[in-house]
């Protein structure tokens, strides 16, 4: 259990964590009927869903390693203000680069603010990286959980609801952040260059594997809302199917936190991305929505077992001083993944039709697996 000092400024942080999901996540259920409400052509989800992730890319891979020197806190602060702006600025919107400018700025928020939550969160877990990792994990699934049946409900009574609570908890949060102080790490070595760091034994292993998911994530973003809708399902069933299909993540990652812990976490994360890959393809060949969510809750269960392990795996290998930098490069490399994904998904989708993009989307993420059981000589010896 967490000292007692401890317990609000973590229940801050986590809260601002959850926050920022949540507002990530009404728009999962809302994409299709935005895009309706105002005439968008179907190419534009892609980049409604691809542009946060080109934002929040840009955040980890020059924002984040402010935080390794000191900027913790201040970066969230900055994350908060932009994450309110992003969410009025959509109470307000109509045209696309509107919709576009707004949804960058969330991601942009999301860039600058998670990898040092990660940061504070493991500087006051050091002997215990797994279990502080998972509960940011948590926080961030949970919020996005609640986002897409939230907004499909708020929804309801007016279509400015799913923007305004989000943006009025955001406000809340943002006078709570003076009291997250981080903890202090011993003394580091001299710093690492990028590169230097993806030389440790199991670091790119761990990279690969945490990062390997957010194409899913990237597919799903954009095509959720419009695959659920074509099935005949509405704002709300799209939002509580999302629910549906996300919730064994949530239950089963502090399971995988505290396995990561005690086993080697790549080769944990690599039988878990080996069981997933035949229920991803299975999302392209269900034609009803029970079995559609089914799919993906089975799915959902093995993700727990991926990225949370190559996230701690990257954890152990790295230097303390450059934990946020180094969790930041595993952020960056799957956010370009989820942003590639989010992009070619909507047009293929389109055009192919959703059992092509899943043979596609299974095909490309098999060779995560393969490469890190080549490397295997290079990670076994690392835990």
């Amino acid at each position: 259990m967490p000292s007692s000092p401890l317990r609000l400024p973590r229940l801050v942080l986590l809260a601002y964590i959850a926050t920022l999901a949540t507002g990530i996540g009404v728009i999962f259920a809302l994409l299709a009927e935005i895009q309706d409400r105002y005439g968008f052509p179907t190419w534009s989800l892609g980049l409604l869903a691809g542009i946060p992730f080109a934002m929040t890319l840009f955040g980890n891979l020059w924002l984040v390693p402010l935080a390794d020197r000191g900027w913790e806190v201040r970066l969230i602060a900055v994350g908060c203000g932009l994450l309110l702006a992003s969410l009025l600025w959509m109470v307000f919107a109509t045209a696309l680069w509107q919709w576009v400018a707004a949804r960058a700025l969330m991601g942009l928020a999301e860039g600058a603010s998670v990898g040092p939550a990660r940061r504070i969160m493991m500087s006051w877990d050091q002997d215990r990286h797994g279990r502080a990792l998972s509960q940011v994990m948590v926080a961030i699934i949970g919020g996005i959980l609640l986002g897409p049946p939230l907004g499909g409900a708020l929804n309801e009574i007016n279509h400015t609801m799913p923007f305004l609570a989000p943006a009025g908890a955001a406000m809340l949060v943002f006078f709570l952040l003076p009291m997250v102080k981080p903890g202090e790490y011993p003394p580091s070595p001299a710093r690492l260059s990028r590169r230097g760091l993806t030389a440790i034994p199991g670091f790119v292993s761990g990279l690969l594997l945490a990062a390997s998911n957010w194409l899913y994530i990237g597919v799903i973003d954009a095509i959720w809302a419009r695959y659920m809708t074509d099935l005949g399902a509405g704002p709300i069933l799209v939002g509580l199917g999302f629910l549906i299909i996300a919730l064994p993540t949530v239950v089963l990652t502090p399971v995988g936190g505290k396995l990561a812990d005690r086993t080697n976490p790549v080769q944990l994360a690599w039988v878990a991305a080996m069981v997933g890959l035949p229920l991803l393809l299975a999302y392209g060949l269900v034609a009803a929505i029970p079995t559609l969510l089914l799919v993906g809750a089975l799915h959902s269960a093995c993700w727990a077992f991926v990225t949370l392990p190559g996230q701690a795996a990257v954890a152990k290998v790295a230097p303390p001083g450059q934990s946020a930098e180094a969790q930041g490069l595993v952020e960056a490399f799957g956010l370009t993944v989820a942003a590639a994904g989010a992009f070619a998904a909507a047009p293929i989708y389109d055009a192919a039709g959703p059992t092509v993009l899943f043979i596609i989307t299974t095909v490309a993420l098999a060779i995560t697996p393969l490469v890190v059981f080549i490397r295997r000589d290079m990670w076994r010896t690392a835990f």
